[in-house]
């Protein structure tokens, strides 16, 4: 059982992640945007426990935010796929670096989320949407980062690793 829970803890976290973001709760008065913790997840275990989130867990990830928050169904699991791809592939580049270079690649990551985002969107909505509130909410994702990047690297460590 505690294999299983060890396991399933990405995918856990992936969820809750969902799920706050779907409550109506919201930094500041509204005025922050709420960090996209579901992408936080999929980068941080893409880098440091990619067998820890398999591609069938950020799929369903992903989806449950498409039907949480009323986007267009597999938008978000194509967003975030795509994105632990490209981690996965650039994983080797990332262990052993300094921190703030995996957060220098995380802002690339979450750039190209966004783009990826604001293009499908644009072409469903078959005009140029408006970039602003996406760039504040990245920013906010980026900016946040290193934050539960400690914690998600304390908890690798002293829960899943060494339990």
């Amino acid at each position: 059982m505690s294999r299983l829970m060890k396991a399933a803890t990405p995918t856990l976290l992936g969820v809750v992640g969902v799920l706050l973001l779907a409550l109506p709760l919201r930094l500041g008065a509204g005025v922050v945007p709420t960090p996209l913790l579901p992408l936080i997840i999929v980068f941080f275990w893409s880098v440091y426990g990619p067998s820890y989130l398999p591609a069938g867990s950020v799929f369903l990830i992903g989806l449950l935010q498409d039907m949480l928050t009323g986007g267009p169904l597999g938008l978000w699991p194509a967003v975030y796929l795509v994105t632990q791809y490209i981690v996965i592939s650039q994983r080797s580049y990332f262990l052993g670096r300094e921190q703030k270079v995996v957060w220098i690649g995380f802002a690339f990551a979450a750039t190209g989320a966004a783009l990826i985002l604001w293009l499908v969107m644009s072409l469903m909505s078959g005009v140029l949407l408006p970039v602003g509130a996406l760039l504040a909410q990245m920013a906010t994702t980026v900016l946040t980062y290193p934050l539960f990047n400690f914690g998600f690297a304390h908890l690798q460590r002293r829960v899943i690793v060494e339990a």
